[in-house]
């Protein structure tokens, strides 16, 4: 889900704070808060997502975004690996289904005739509600986590708690 919905925060509050740190430290803290929102947005994905096997809903994931980050801005997503649920962006945005679909003896989905006039199953997000509803909950577990982490670093104390 490379262009999905896009989570921002205002991060204007702790910039006193960001600014006595520099380099590793300054970016350890911003990863530390952001995998403790992100845990949190994920973990409300999951519970959202449509479960008949689970698979999507296992296949929901937090992981940092090398490409995108930057040295002052640091970028994860939550997504759905795609090889494990090849179907999450159908129920995330809705399709057309132009086929007939039969369940077989072993209990798995498969497409079949052309159907004479395709219909619009509609969506059942779970990413973008997920977002809406814990995003208050994400902010404050990110505050929480920075509370805690940002003393060690300041101290010069390691720890890797970013994914």
């Amino acid at each position: 889900m490379a262009d999905g919905t896009k989570a921002t925060f205002d991060t204007s509050g702790w910039t006193a704070a960001l600014d006595k740190l520099v380099g590793p430290a300054r970016e350890s803290l911003a990863r530390s808060m952001a995998v403790a929102g992100g845990q949190v947005l994920r973990d409300e994905a999951k519970t959202l997502a449509p479960v008949q096997s689970g698979g999507l809903r296992d296949a929901i994931y937090l992981a940092y975004q090398d490409a995108d980050s930057t040295p002052a801005e640091v970028r994860y997503a939550v997504s759905w690996n795609a090889t494990k649920a090849p179907h999450g962006h159908l129920l995330e945005f809705g399709h057309w289904q132009t086929r007939a679909a039969y369940q077989g003896s072993d209990g798995k989905w498969y497409s079949g005739a052309l159907l004479p006039n395709p219909k619009w199953v509609p969506a059942h997000p779970f990413l973008r509600p997920a977002y809406e509803a814990a995003k208050d909950l994400a902010r404050q577990a990110m505050i929480e986590r920075g509370k805690h982490r940002l003393p060690e670093l300041l101290a010069g104390q390691g720890g890797d708690d970013e994914l």
